[in-house]
């Protein structure tokens, strides 16, 4: 069995990152280091997962379980943390944990089909999400320092939008992009309570366990709940690259579900997806970005 087949995501993407290009070369070894220091045996890795190598094993006993081995980023570096404080409540449950190694045994979601593949109605698969997400908000947040607080990243990423929109001079809505920086950096203190969020709740990170579902592959932060529901508003019935088109029957849907104002949503929404269209075009795509600014658009359409 090749361990690390030349095919798999986190092969084909991180082989374009010059600083992940050593960890690559060493992920053989680390397999083999991680199998040991957890007494698993891993089985074919899973082929998704752009910045992590995964794979199923099972426990001594039998149990099912998944070995996650991530290229040590930003992004990872709060799941443990976050795992720890939801504690299996709405998403998967952390066994064993390698700091140095930057390794994660978890528990296996069985049947582990995901949401967006579930045969539904979107307005059930909309609710499925928000359950999982006002579960993980029950959780109180680890001591500070061990995730990131949601205002310092918004307020990066307003920066670097604006670097990245008088760099690149992409086209864009540059009223639309001013709308979003400001909305990235004043929506984080007006929130009314504050909660560990998932990050990417999109319908791919959320699994089918028993007769529930449960999230996988938190980027979280400690920050305003409003945040976190915009990967399920638009990939539902949608994708990242092509999104569901964006209602106020959706978003008051979604903000029901979760008991958040409907109007944050929308912002967070909008703010959001014009830093996704602004990444877009600084890496190579700025027909995509465009695309996704008239998904902004809409959200902006549907503000109070």
């Amino acid at each position: 069995m090749t361990r690390v087949p030349a095919d798999l995501p986190v092969v084909t993407l991180l082989s374009r990152e010059p600083r992940a290009r050593a960890w690559l070369a060493g992920l053989p070894t680390l397999i083999d280091e991680v199998a040991g220091e957890f007494g698993v045996r891993p089985g074919p890795p899973v082929h998704g997962g752009s910045c992590s190598w995964v794979a199923p094993a099972r426990l001594p006993d039998g149990t099912p379980a998944m070995i996650k081995i991530g290229w040590p980023h930003r992004e990872s570096a709060g799941e443990p943390a976050a795992l720890r404080a939801w504690n299996g409540d709405g998403a998967v449950r952390l066994l064993r944990h390698s700091p140095a190694r930057n390794a994660l045994l978890l528990q296996r979601c069985v049947p582990g089909r995901e949401l967006g593949d579930w045969a539904a109605p979107e307005v059930e698969r909309l609710r499925a999400g928000c359950a999982v997400l006002r579960r993980l908000w029950r959780a109180a947040p680890p001591p500070p320092g061990e995730l990131e607080r949601l205002a310092d990243v918004a307020a990066e990423w307003a920066d670097l939008m604006t670097e990245r929109m008088a760099r690149l001079r992409p086209g864009y809505d540059p009223g639309l992009v001013t709308l979003a920086a400001s909305l990235m950096r004043s929506l984080p203190g007006t929130a009314g309570r504050s909660v560990v969020l998932h990050g990417d709740a999109n319908p791919g990170n959320i699994l089918s366990a028993g007769d529930g579902w449960l999230a996988i592959d938190p980027k979280p932060m400690v920050g305003d709940p409003a945040y976190d529901p915009w990967p399920l508003l638009e990939q539902i019935g949608g994708t990242f690259e092509h999104p569901a088109a964006p209602t106020a029957d959706r978003v008051s849907q979604v903000a029901d579900d979760l008991g958040v104002d409907a109007g944050r949503t929308a912002m967070w929404a909008l703010a959001r997806r014009v830093e996704a269209a602004l990444w877009s075009a600084d890496h190579g795509d700025p027909a995509a970005g465009a695309r996704w600014m008239d998904t902004a658009r809409a959200y902006a359409g549907l503000l109070p």
